[in-house]
């Protein structure tokens, strides 16, 4: 069976959306209120657990709604 080698390009895509979309929540984690921390991981875990993917949108909400919280605590939005 001969296996054809994915596209470099597929891949690094792949590895980034799921890479910075939870890095970008490694970033702002330690300036969050810890109860949206611990809310956006269960919800994150929740979703993981029911079958749920890293690259869907949902995981991507979650770390939007991250991101607005830590914009509004340092004065933004």
């Amino acid at each position: 069976m001969k296996i054809k080698p994915a596209p470099v390009e597929l891949v690094g895509e792949a590895l980034t959306s799921v890479v910075s979309t939870l890095y970008e929540l490694h970033q702002i984690a330690c300036e969050l209120p810890i109860s949206v921390l611990v809310d956006v991981k269960q919800r994150i875990g929740d979703w993981l657990a029911s079958g749920g993917k890293e690259t869907d949108p949902y995981i991507k909400q979650q770390v939007a709604y991250a991101q607005k919280v830590y914009q509004a605590l340092k004065g933004g939005e």
